[in-house]
């Protein structure tokens, strides 16, 4: 029975991990903070249909983060989950 109840508790860990994660893809050979604001692209077969909407980027005009509606798939690395990864990133 402790079996049983540990392995519901690992799963449900497992599960809620991963509903908290960044989801959406990136080019490859992308640069972090640098390239400005990029929406990507919403028509690929491939792109996340689950995406996170609301990101931040980096704008160095200004040295701050800013939102954008992300569309799922490619952009550019300058995109976040929340504010603070953002500005742990690129503002130093």
């Amino acid at each position: 029975m402790k079996f049983i109840l540990i392995l519901a508790c690992l799963a449900l860990f497992v599960a809620h991990t991963q509903a908290q994660q960044c989801r959406g893809r990136l080019l490859p050979n992308a640069q972090f903070c640098i390239g400005g604001r990029d929406e990507g692209i919403s028509f690929r077969r491939d792109c996340e249909t689950n995406a996170n909407p609301n990101m931040w980027w980096y704008d160095g005009s200004d040295r701050t983060c800013k939102t954008m509606s992300y569309r799922g798939c490619g952009g550019n690395r300058n995109r976040y989950c929340t504010r603070q990864d953002c500005e742990a990133r690129c503002r130093r």
